[in-house]
């Protein structure tokens, strides 16, 4: 064997010993749903010990919950005897994090960014964390494969729809997603235009007259509130105004997975534009 080649094969060897003291030694406890997703799309379920309310387990995985990702106790987390906890940055509160870093447990927060570019870096950050940067390449690919598909089927820009998306609670103004929002860049993913995009960042509230004068074609809201209130006419009804939009004479109010919008653009955010897409534009 050549020098070259064996010390090839002794790296390669020596990265897969390492790798798997990783995993072996792990107990992770994921809190966003962005997260879980990839550490499960990475194969990395059997470190995990528990997850939070916000993450999609498959039916063949039972885990723990550690409750909503925002508002994680450190008590509870503890008695799951965790040497990880792996969050995006919307995780807290700070106190709790401090108090898991004091007993000892690793905490690596995660990036939130919207864009594509954010989704790939979480990534090969999570792949490096969980010692599973093998399987991080082939993800990559299916990712980079579905955002230039969803790419190839966006209309032209003259034939772009206008969709908002509204974060609804009862007795309380709904606040519309501009930029730097997982549903922004999912509307941009799909081919639509979001006029609120001109006008905000993050989530804010808009007067109806101003939501009105945008004239959207759709409406996007969670699943969660669009079951609460009761569907499209009970969501009319509560915003009367809605009914001067195209969108609301013709009743476009479509539903997006709210487990997709937690902790950044994420794989599940991808299939939600994957469906927003073929409901806008069906013959493309």
């Amino acid at each position: 064997m050549k020098v070259t080649t064996r010390l090839a094969w002794l790296a390669a060897t020596l990265f897969s010993l390492l790798s798997y003291s990783v995993q072996a030694e792990q107990r992770i406890i994921s809190a966003g749903a962005s997260v879980t997703e990839l550490l499960l799309a990475l194969n990395a379920q059997q470190e995990l010990v528990a997850v939070d309310v916000t993450s999609t387990l498959p039916d063949m995985l039972t885990l723990p919950k550690i409750g909503y990702h925002r508002q994680l106790s450190a008590e509870g987390i503890l008695s799951l005897a965790p040497t990880r906890l792996i969050g995006s940055d919307e995780m807290g509160p700070p106190a709790t994090l401090k108090k898991l870093r004091a007993a000892g447990v690793e905490v690596d927060v995660i990036n939130s960014d919207v864009t594509p570019q954010g989704l790939m870096q979480r990534i090969d950050q999570i792949a490096a964390l969980t010692g599973h940067s093998a399987n991080a390449t082939q993800l990559k690919q299916t990712v980079q494969h579905t955002i230039d598909h969803l790419s190839a089927h966006q209309p032209p820009q003259s034939a772009r729809k206008k969709v908002l998306f509204l974060l609804i609670h009862e007795g309380r103004a709904a606040n519309v997603a501009g930029t730097q929002t997982v549903p922004d860049e999912i509307i941009n993913l799909a081919g639509a235009t979001n006029p609120a995009a001109g006008e905000v960042s993050s989530y804010k509230p808009l007067s109806m007259e101003a939501l009105v004068q945008m004239q959207p074609d759709v409406i996007l809201v969670s699943g969660r509130s669009y079951d609460k209130l009761g569907g499209p006419d009970a969501i009319l009804q509560s915003l009367p105004l809605l009914a001067a939009t195209p969108a609301g004479q013709n009743k476009q109010i479509i539903t997006l997975d709210g487990h997709a919008l937690v902790g950044g653009l994420g794989l599940n955010s991808l299939k939600e534009a994957q469906r927003l897409q073929t409901i806008l534009y069906p013959q493309e």
